[in-house]
């Protein structure tokens, strides 16, 4: 199981809803497009690490309804490894709603379904598979139990590293345990400032600092004490949009903005942080990258992911990066 990467979390059925504007309060408004695709945080990040040649395994939950009998297909045909994928009966798959306007931004709304009974016995059973990976990749869009459970027990093993994706975020003190056993954190900017917000107890600013801007430095700088104040941090990545990325370490002179090399006509942003991740986790374990390589590698990826309709639809293949 050398290089594998397990992903545990969430798979849905996504239904797309494209229009000029988003509706305000109590307004209705025309649609231009509706599309549907394959989604899910954990189901997003493992099909697009599969697609550039990775060992992946999912550890999710399905419903026994059309959607769920499809999505299982839709791994198997993207060769994922669907031993521990689940299907219960009589409870629907998982599902989102994403309303995308003509600029590829987007609102999103999750039922969780079969997705919410995914528990500590399903990760029990490939505990094995988890602590033979090279990697292990969680989210939050499952139940924090489940999550935290997984990452404890690939820490008991030396040669599982661990990915937490820390969104969508929340104040569950579970999230503070879960840090014990993370070694990469990836963020974006709004989930950076609010973990450090309420990391340092700056309560009395929280909703000034949410709407003001920090300059790269700063934004560092927070990184930089989250990595002292939990000292099971290896790495954090920022995620900042058209902004880049940035990767500030444990070993400082690692730290770095890494900014977008090329310019893209944005078409839909749904599912580029799970391109993104996805990505990262494929050059980093697969194709044994640097972190500041496998972050460049994955930002090339994610900016051919925007310029498509869809979630796992919009995802290239490893034949279709230059």
């Amino acid at each position: 199981m050398k290089n594998n990467i397990t992903v545990v979390g969430a798979s849905n059925w996504d239904t797309f809803i494209y229009v000029d504007k988003m509706p305000r309060v109590g307004e209705t408004i025309k649609g231009t497009d509706l599309k549907v695709s394959y989604g899910g945080k954990a189901a997003n990040q493992a099909v697009q690490a599969s697609l550039l040649g990775s060992n992946c395994t999912l550890i999710t939950k399905l419903g026994d309804d059309p959607s769920g009998v499809n999505t299982l297909k839709n791994f198997k045909d993207k060769n994922i490894n669907c031993e521990f994928v689940s299907v219960v009966p009589n409870v629907p798959s998982g599902c989102a709603t994403i309303i995308v306007d003509k600029n590829g931004d987007n609102n999103i709304i999750i039922i969780g379904g079969s997705n919410d009974l995914l528990n500590e016995k399903d990760v029990d059973n490939a505990k094995l598979q988890i602590q033979n990976s090279s990697l292990l990749l969680c989210q939050l869009e499952v139940s924090l139990n489940v999550t935290l459970h997984a990452l404890r027990i690939a820490k008991e093993s030396k040669k599982c590293k661990t990915m937490l994706n820390l969104t969508p975020i929340n104040n569950d003190p579970l999230i503070l345990e879960m840090f014990k056993f993370v070694d990469i954190l990836i963020v974006n900017e709004i989930e950076l400032i609010g973990l450090y917000n309420s990391t340092f107890n700056n309560n009395n600013n929280n909703n000034n600092n949410n709407e003001k801007e920090f300059n790269i430095n700063q934004l560092m700088e927070m990184c930089d004490n989250l990595i002292k104040k939990f000292e099971n941090f290896e790495n954090i990545i920022v995620t900042l949009g058209g902004n880049g990325q940035l990767l500030v370490s444990k070993e400082n002179n690692k730290n770095c903005h890494i900014e977008l090399k090329e310019k893209v006509k944005v078409v839909d942003t749904s599912g580029a942080g799970d391109s993104f991740i996805g990505s990262f986790a494929h050059y980093l374990v697969t194709e044994n990258k640097s972190l500041k390589d496998s972050i460049e590698s994955a930002s090339k990826v994610a900016s051919i992911s925007v310029t498509r309709h869809g979630t796992q639809t919009s995802y290239p293949k490893s034949n279709e990066i230059n």
